[in-house]
């Protein structure tokens, strides 16, 4: 069992709360060998301080899954102050402002996305789904059909028809702003939502048709564009393919790519996690951890254990700098064992964790500085 006093978070500063005493009742397991373990973290102070200077943090992120090839990265971050990123890489879901699913089949959707989506949605995050062979019913959409502003009809909803053009409903809508359509032929043929969206744009002909497949209108034009809210975020469906059509010579489809990231990144209130966050969240964990090594009894595989637990509590919150997560785990046991050998006294060890704690937070400081 380790016994020893943690550390307590003040503001962005690490604060020694009280001294800190450990006892090990099982015999001593090698942690590591204490010269690479010192190595090891100058290398990480010599990396974390060796900065860019310069860079800073977006306010807001996006992340664009599917085919990117169309968005206007830094025209939507100059008007917005988003980045666009194409992979969740370390950070959180609602960490991101908006979502796009662009012709992407749902199954090739990180798992970490599919399982995070609808808490996304209630928290207030903007989601964009556009059309294409691999998107809605095609795409195999149906598991999150109630998260979707059209209704899906059929397995192979992408569709070739004659073409026509596609009508405004709501004209004053922002994304629509100073964007002329092209006539389509390609598109998801939906049926438009019975309640809980609004239709923005459809397409000047096409049926209904029912759950079987049946005609129930020949004269119902199919919805091309509709919004609905999800929980406190906004869903925005597009049935066509915006990549396809800007590619064959849509003048406009560029600005309504950007007006509806400028529309969707202002509807939503989540950003990235600050400095601050990740300094408090690591010292809030690693009071916490204390506590826990502190319970654990029966020797060196319950201890290993109860670090395991430890780690897969920021594991699972995607925390950015498990590396350091790890080397504190790894030192912690080091100071423990050389206190419960007699190489270290229980004031030294704790001095020790205080020291410990203080440069792993500077990593994480000047790593935040520098840009992830």
């Amino acid at each position: 069992m380790l016994e020893g006093k943690g550390t307590r978070s003040t503001g962005d500063r690490d604060v020694q709360s009280r001294p800190t005493h450990f006892a090990i009742t099982h015999r001593r397991t090698r942690a590591g060998h204490p010269f690479a373990a010192g190595v090891l973290l100058g290398l990480l102070l010599l990396f974390g301080l060796c900065v860019r200077e310069g860079s800073a943090e977006p306010s807001k992120l996006i992340l664009a899954l599917g085919d990117d090839s169309y968005i206007p990265a830094d025209a939507v971050n100059a008007s917005t102050g988003a980045a666009v990123k194409t992979e969740l890489g370390n950070r959180e879901l609602v960490e991101f402002a908006v979502v796009i699913l662009s012709n992407i089949a749902y199954d090739v959707v990180p798992r970490a996305v599919r399982e995070r989506l609808p808490e996304f949605l209630q928290q207030g995050g903007s989601l964009l789904i556009t059309g294409g062979p691999n998107a809605f019913g095609s795409g195999g959409y149906q598991s999150i059909a109630s998260l979707i502003p059209f209704e899906i009809r059929g397995r192979t909803d992408w569709v070739a028809a004659p073409f026509k053009a596609v009508i405004p409903l709501q004209p004053n809508h922002p994304i629509l702003s100073g964007v002329t359509f092209r006539t389509v032929g390609t598109f998801n043929d939906l049926n438009p939502k019975r309640s809980g969206a609004v239709e923005i744009a459809h397409y000047a002909g096409g049926a209904t048709f029912d759950e079987s497949g049946k005609i129930v209108s020949s004269r119902f034009p199919s919805p091309l564009i509709a919004e609905q809210s999800v929980g406190q975020g906004t869903v925005l469906g597009v049935a066509f393919d915006i990549g396809r059509e800007i590619r064959s010579g849509w003048n406009d489809g560029t600005r309504f790519v950007q007006n509806a990231l400028t529309y969707l990144t202002a509807r939503s209130p989540l950003k990235p996690r600050t400095t601050a966050d990740l300094l408090q969240a690591f010292l809030r964990w690693q009071e916490s951890c204390d506590e826990e090594l502190r319970r654990g009894r029966g020797g060196g595989a319950v201890w290993r254990g109860a670090a395991a637990d430890c780690r897969r509590q920021l594991a699972e919150r995607r925390y950015p700098h498990m590396d350091l997560v790890d080397l504190w785990l790894q030192e912690r046991l080091k100071i423990a064992e050389q206190v419960d050998n007699g190489e270290l006294s229980a004031p030294e060890g704790g001095l020790r964790i205080k020291a410990l704690n203080t440069r792993i937070t500077t990593v994480i400081e000047q790593r935040e500085k520098s840009g992830r």
